[in-house]
């Protein structure tokens, strides 16, 4: 029965970790996916920003076709000029937009996926070394030897094994 209070007790252990591993996974994985969310508000600013100014642009060049009509050179080569030099910003901001995005685009939150990977090759290590620990060994006498470990080990064992898989697990 102390075998028994044993592994129940180490399943329960191994739950709770378990679920705050899967827990903290996925507190990783909102981080990265936040910061994501970031770069892309950005690139989305900046897209915004393209658009107001295109449509500043726009009115500039309506207003340029007006002045052409209406003047002589000089006043609408101006305006003219400072149209171009609209769109070309906008050029330049739509080029950066799009860049980032295109980074952004192929990035997977890898420091997620390396801690679940990791976290689950550890359980697997660990299931295995437990289950090699669990095979039982028999005794060389079939009356005497199982009353002899049983009563001496059942205190010091439940207070051993407990004591060891978390020193396990925190070290992984």
């Amino acid at each position: 029965m102390g075998v028994l209070g044993r592994i129940t007790a180490s399943l329960t252990e191994i739950r709770s970790r378990s679920q705050k591993l899967v827990q903290l996974n996925l507190e990783l994985l909102s981080a990265e996916l936040k910061k994501k969310a970031q770069k892309y508000g950005g690139a989305v600013g900046m897209l915004v920003a393209a658009g107001l100014l295109a449509f500043y642009a726009l009115g500039f060049a309506l207003t340029t076709i007006t002045v052409a009509l209406a003047l002589v050179l000089p006043l609408w080569l101006s305006l003219l000029i400072v149209t171009l030099a609209l769109f070309l910003i906008i050029a330049i901001l739509i080029l950066a937009a799009r860049s980032t995005l295109q980074k952004l685009k192929s990035a997977a939150p890898g420091q997620a996926v390396a801690e679940a990977q990791a976290t689950v090759a550890t359980l697997k290590a660990g299931a295995a070394k437990t289950a090699g620990s669990l095979r039982p060994t028999r005794p060389a006498g079939p009356a005497a030897a199982p009353e002899t470990p049983e009563t001496p080990e059942t205190p010091e064992p439940s207070a051993s094994p407990p004591a060891d898989p978390p020193s396990e697990v925190s070290r992984s």
